[in-house]
């Protein structure tokens, strides 16, 4: 005997329209894309679909400011690269107060 598997039925819903015809502009759009209304005129279609929470939030970004302190980010990377391979940066521990080489001392001594 076999048994056999209950699938749930999937609902057949109704599919709105994607695209809204904007008469004032004679301009078809698709209301996800922009927030709702026809990007011309400001027209709202009666139940028109909104934008997911995704795009919503990627469209209130300014990303010109955002890529112009990328590239602030990467010139000051690059800057110091550069003056670490020129040896502009100091390396390791400095030798201040410290003789000049090992067992040499700094001053005369008086015997």
């Amino acid at each position: 005997m076999i048994a056999r598997l209950r699938l749930p039925r999937v609902k057949q819903t109704r599919h709105r329209p994607t695209r809204a015809f904007c008469e004032a502009d004679r301009w078809s759009f698709d209301p996800r894309y922009t927030q709702g209304r026809c990007p011309i005129c400001g027209w709202a279609p009666e139940g028109a679909l909104s934008a997911p929470g995704w795009l919503a939030l990627a469209n209130r970004v300014d990303w010109d400011i955002v890529g112009l302190f990328l590239l602030a980010d990467v010139l000051v990377l690059v800057g110091l690269i550069v003056a670490n391979a020129t040896g502009l940066l100091p390396t390791g521990h400095g030798n201040i107060g410290m003789p000049s080489s090992p067992g040499v001392a700094s001053g005369a001594r008086l015997h």
